[in-house]
């Protein structure tokens, strides 16, 4: 058991190693990564805090339709701390952190909240498969293998239509990627009733994939790596799909993975992938690391106020 835990530990190190002997071997690629002005270095690191805060509207709508209105520092705290308990632990600790918050501090149903949670997985993936389509077929015959992203993107589309518009059964199995499957489902007939909320994700969903890929571009332009603003669309939105094979602390290996095997399908080169994403990757662990905890103290307090008598809970 001790073993099975400790694996993902083991893969996310392997990677860091696999990656460190890559970009060693490549010089050219490094001095990329090290002539970054720190004008860029901070306004990547401000882009990947909007998008946090874009993350933090999405938890205030679906605790709202839950009956909980959440404080602004909750909205947008805890973000940061999800995000540092993924870091932190394996397999998305960092979600499980903040299940138990809104439990203990709001009484909000772990289920429930779950299924609705599940639901933003589904409407994200089909609004990216949907614009990764569209942005693939317009560079069909720009690069060999745009094909592939096509046939991919199509794929999930119809998937993922299927699963929203048509009544199907509840998959069978006790899988991670089926139990979210299912409890997406569920959610996505509760938020189908809502007209108001569910117009108001899918324009923060499209508002979270065009601002993520922005900083894409940007990111590719910060290195001095001349990629079209589509171009960087198109490698972001694959990245998204990442999240479905999260193995590792903070999906570390795998998103790069994405991100490089797409950049080099298209012509912007793997190296110059793998450095983007781990840029994006560094700039989202300094402001996970510097506000998590910080907000981590704040939230601890509300769940623990001074006057607060431990020897209740003994």
């Amino acid at each position: 058991m001790r073993f099975k835990k400790a694996i993902p530990l083991l893969v996310a190190v392997s990677i860091l190693l696999g990656i460190s002997i890559y970009l060693f071997s490549n010089p050219d690629l490094l001095e990329l990564l090290l002539n970054l002005s720190v004008k860029s270095a901070v306004a990547l690191i401000l882009l990947r805090m909007m998008f946090s805060l874009l993350n933090g509207l999405f938890l205030k709508l679906y605790a709202r339709k839950l009956g909980v209105e959440l404080q602004p520092r909750e909205w947008i705290g805890l973000p940061y701390v999800t995000t540092m308990g993924n870091y932190l632990t394996p397999l998305s600790g960092g979600m499980l952190a903040r299940a138990a918050y809104l439990k203990n501090r709001h009484s909000l149903p772990f289920t429930q909240f779950a299924t609705l949670l599940a639901t933003n997985y589904l409407l994200a993936f089909w609004i990216a498969a949907l614009m990764g389509l569209i942005i693939s077929l317009t560079l069909i015959n720009q690069a060999d293998f745009v094909w592939l992203l096509a046939a991919f993107f199509a794929a999930v589309w119809l998937g993922v239509t299927a699963i929203l518009f048509f009544p199907i059964p509840q998959l069978p199995g006790n899988h991670r990627l089926l139990i979210t499957l299912n409890q997406g489902i569920e959610g996505w007939m509760t938020v189908r009733r809502d007209r108001r909320l569910m117009w108001y994700l899918i324009a923060l969903t499209i508002g979270s994939i065009l601002l993520n890929g922005f900083t894409f571009w940007f990111a590719y332009r910060a290195l001095d790596i001349a990629v079209s603003l589509q171009t960087a669309l198109l490698i972001s939105l694959s990245s998204l799909f990442s999240i479905a094979l999260t193995i590792t602390p903070g999906n570390l290996g795998i998103q790069e993975a994405f991100v490089s095997l797409t950049s080099d399908m298209i012509g912007a080169g793997a190296g110059e992938g793998l450095l983007v994403a781990l840029l994006l990757r560094a700039s989202t662990l300094v402001s996970a690391f510097t506000l998590g905890p910080l907000f981590a103290v704040i939230l601890s307090r509300d769940l623990y106020p001074p006057d607060y008598d431990t020897s209740e809970t003994l």
